[in-house]
């Protein structure tokens, strides 16, 4: 009389294969939102370079305001209003990629007044903003020729 069903070792090489593909599709997730966080901040270094050369060349003020998870930019109207960019501008309303915070935004040396926007004018603020990634600082500062830089800064005890 022959038994049916799997043998130990059959059923351990299924676990196993199993285990594999989760571990791979997990990692290829994790790395996916890695990457997407990336694309996000290098993003922010962009458009805080584009904000200084449209205020600059068109000759109106431009505002970013840091808002909990997000930022806006916003520009002065004829009647001397600030009002938000439209949607599908470069310069729209955006969401910080998921946990990246604010931490600490310098304008010409100086903290500002706190909810206070940086402005963009004839000529780029000089500016220092930090953010708040997991595992590390984020560190854009703004130089006199109009470029914005973006440096990452390892915070000690944190794993990546």
């Amino acid at each position: 009389m022959r038994q049916r069903g799997f043998t130990l070792i059959e059923v351990m090489v299924v676990l196993v294969i199993i285990g594999i593909s989760v571990t791979a599709v997990t990692f290829s997730i994790e790395g996916l939102q890695a990457r997407e966080t990336e694309r996000e901040l290098q993003r922010l270094r962009l458009v805080l370079e584009r904000a200084g050369e449209r205020a600059a060349v068109r000759g109106t003020p431009i505002a970013v305001e840091f808002l909990p998870g997000r930022y806006r930019f916003s520009q002065l109207d004829a009647e001397g209003r600030w009002r938000p960019f439209n949607e599908g501008e470069s310069l729209s309303e955006r969401e910080l990629p998921e946990g990246v915070r604010w931490a600490d935004l310098t304008i010409e040396g100086r903290k500002p007044e706190p909810n206070s926007p940086l402005v963009f004018g004839s000529e780029m603020p000089q500016f220092d903003l930090r953010l708040s990634a997991p595992g590390n600082l984020r560190r854009y500062v703004s130089h006199p020729d109009g470029s914005v830089t973006m440096e990452t800064i390892a915070v000690q005890g944190a794993s990546s």
